[in-house]
């Protein structure tokens, strides 16, 4: 069982979307390696950066738990 199953769903929902690691770093202004480790749980992504990645894909704000939290 994955420790981490929302950021499994967010990284299937950026692929969904077409939204590669390098778009999505620069998106938040943040290094690869910065984002790498936040979507996959060595890091956690601040409130600015899910309202923005949300946007992104078109979250609906109800939905956010289920990608972050």
């Amino acid at each position: 069982m994955n420790k981490y199953r929302e950021l499994v769903e967010l990284k299937g929902l950026l692929r969904e979307k077409k939204i590669n690691y390098v778009t999505l770093a620069r998106y938040l202004k943040l290094s690869l390696s910065a984002l790498s480790n936040k979507i996959n749980g060595k890091s956690v992504f601040n409130l600015v950066e899910v309202i923005k990645i949300a946007k992104l894909v078109d979250i609906e704000r109800k939905d956010i738990p289920l990608y972050f939290f």
